[in-house]
């Protein structure tokens, strides 16, 4: 049984990159192919936040209560 003690998550690094045709961006130290374009700096920041939700629910998962 997993308890219920406070987690700490230590998430990825992204990178962003302002080209002229929009914001692209990837996890830092990665070979990923750059995600983009995005419109403005909130259209990249929440597709960001978007990964980083996906991100703590991922590693969450095991100490969800069933």
């Amino acid at each position: 049984m997993l308890d219920n003690r406070p987690r700490v998550y230590a998430l990825a690094s992204y990178t962003v990159k302002k080209r002229p045709s929009g914001w692209f961006f990837r996890k830092t130290d990665s070979s990923d192919e750059w995600r983009g374009p995005y419109s403005s700096e909130i259209s990249v920041c929440l597709m960001l936040a978007r990964q980083l939700k996906r991100e703590v629910i991922k590693r969450d998962r095991p100490f969800e209560e069933r």
